[in-house]
């Protein structure tokens, strides 16, 4: 596995939960709340981990706190690239709170991937997952020019940025999807069951 101590991670927790009904990034799942198992995980791929959107209380977890609040990922995007060129970081990967089952060598994997771009992006089964990306601090004023013209999701900010995909295989998560994602209560109940049934077979 390779960490870089010149990759800032950061794990974007500052969504409204709607879907879910409450926050689910304190939603526990065998024991453990998504965002401290996202953390832990992503902890391992990069030099330092940090949390985009909230406070998480930890003393070695910079909190990157939203200048916009309520103004989508892209927004606190920016915040997170300014925060990491500040600090001499040479790359943001960026993870999703709700989805603790990604690759554990994704940041490798997206390093190998970005070449000249000024992101790249997750990608398996010919779907995007643009919450898990690798980004050049320098692309913020692409970003903040997007911001501008009324984008405020990943997935949408392509005309302003030159972006990659890095393709995966099938993964080790429910389903089969190492980017299985907690959007609902369902969500939730079906990645215990899962976790239940390897524990089980283990």
């Amino acid at each position: 596995m390779e960490a870089s101590v010149n990759v800032l991670g950061v794990v974007l927790a500052g969504g409204a939960s709607r879907r879910f009904g409450s926050d689910k990034a304190q939603a526990v799942l065998a024991g453990t709340p998504l965002l401290e198992r996202v953390i832990a995980r992503a902890r391992r791929q990069v030099g330092t981990i940090a949390v985009s959107g909230r406070d998480w209380g930890a003393a070695d977890v910079p909190a990157i706190a939203d200048r916009a609040p309520g103004q989508g990922p892209l927004a606190a995007l920016a915040d997170c690239l300014a925060w990491a060129e500040a600090n001499g970081f040479a790359l943001v990967a960026t993870f999703a709170c709700d989805a603790p089952f990604f690759p554990a060598d994704l940041v490798a994997r997206l390093r190998r991937t970005i070449a000249t771009a000024d992101c790249v992006m997750a990608r398996s089964n010919g779907r995007g997952h643009y919450a898990f990306g690798l980004w050049r601090p320098q692309s913020a004023p692409k970003v903040a020019q997007a911001l501008g013209r009324g984008v405020r999701s990943l997935r949408d900010v392509e005309s302003f940025v030159s972006r990659a995909f890095c393709d995966f295989p099938p993964g080790d998560g429910p389903s089969g999807d190492a980017f299985f994602n907690v959007n609902r209560p369902q969500d939730l109940a079906t990645a215990q069951a899962w976790l239940a049934r390897n524990r089980a077979a283990g």
